[in-house]
């Protein structure tokens, strides 16, 4: 009903246009020019239709008005040449009009399929986002629950060996911290910064990795000064960026048999920021610039997803994450956010 409405209005247009441009056209005997003008208007705001009805009532008007002799249909060959190159002029702006508005219809769709495509690519990106985060408390949950039952399994239970139900509780904690932050960084919310010791951190992590890394004869080395000043931070995002880049150091020493696997974690002070660093002896990494992108991976069962977050976390901090070639062979991994500045919390 609407599309029939806009085809009428379009050519109401048509003979509105004609009727205003035949009393101009008469009075300064420019009949080309007035109807040309009539046409390319009906055409860029009517359409190709619209714009076909003005060519064809300037034809008859220009034939019957502006030929001489005036008032008949019949003229010298010198008139009827006259009257076709107007009327291939008006075909012409008509056809170039609508190739025009085609091709601007055409951009339209393509840009409205272009952001519906970005939508599903942002809405993908999150949704992979969340299934990263959560798969590593939700296993540390599962390793712990295991434990436990084994432990509460034994005649009699043992029951001193709280601290693995106490880990399900943290880990669980943990996961809804990380829906939280997540939650947060979709609603664009800053981080809730405090000030944070990154040893404590380092520690945690080094004993949730220790089952894996004996299991893959990797050695865990800690370089910690004693007097590493503080960082003002989210706790909870920087435990992830250090897990990342641990677990990541881990994979990449999977496949290596010609050399120790060792992987290091070192933080000291340095022109006023906090340096952290993570080496490994692994098989290393060619395309430092790509592998911070969101879903590029090197790993078979990799998401992509690690190195993207983990760069944006350390940047909400203030901070910069970089990758580099290891001394001998592997990759570190290094990070730098700005230490806490004294009475700063």
């Amino acid at each position: 009903m609407l599309e029939n409405l806009g085809r009428l209005k379009g050519y109401l247009l048509a003979v509105l246009v004609c009727a205003i441009a035949l009393p101009i056209a008469w009075e300064l005997d420019a009949p080309s020019s007035c109807f040309l003008l009539a046409t390319m208007v009906t055409s860029l705001y009517g359409g190709r239709g619209p714009g076909y009805l003005t060519v064809v009532v300037s034809s008859i008007l220009f034939d019957l008005l502006f030929l001489l002799p005036r008032f008949q249909l019949l003229h010298s060959h010198e008139s009827y040449l006259r009257l076709a190159i107007f009327i291939a002029a008006m075909i012409l702006a008509t056809e170039l009009i609508a190739a025009k508005r085609r091709s601007e219809e055409s951009l339209r769709r393509t840009q409205t399929k272009l952001s519906q495509a970005m939508q599903v690519a942002a809405l993908s990106e999150f949704s992979a986002s969340v299934i990263h985060e959560i798969s590593q408390p939700l296993s540390a949950m599962v390793a712990n629950g295991q434990t436990c039952v084994r432990w509460l399994s034994t005649n009699p239970p043992n029951i001193e060996n709280a601290p693995a139900a106490e880990r399900v509780v943290r880990d669980g904690r943990d996961a809804r911290g990380v829906i939280q932050g997540l939650r947060a960084l979709f609603r664009r919310s800053p981080p809730q910064k405090v000030l944070v010791d990154l040893g404590p951190i380092v520690n945690e992590i080094v004993s949730l990795i220790r089952g894996r890394a004996e299991s893959e004869k990797i050695a865990v080395e800690v370089q910690l000064p004693r007097d590493l000043p503080g960082i003002i931070g989210d706790r909870l995002q920087l435990q992830q960026v250090l897990m990342n880049l641990s677990l990541n150091a881990m994979d990449s020493m999977r496949t290596v048999t010609d050399r120790p696997k060792t992987l290091v974690i070192s933080m000291r002070e340095q022109d006023g920021m906090v340096l952290t660093e993570v080496r490994d002896q692994g098989i290393g990494i060619s395309d430092f610039e790509k592998v911070f992108d969101a879903f590029f991976t090197t790993k078979e069962d990799g998401m992509g997803m690690g190195l993207s977050i983990c760069k944006s976390i350390i940047e909400a901090h203030e901070g910069r994450l970089w990758g580099s070639p290891g001394p001998v062979a592997g990759t570190v991994f290094s990070f730098a956010i700005p230490r806490a500045i004294e009475g700063e919390q």
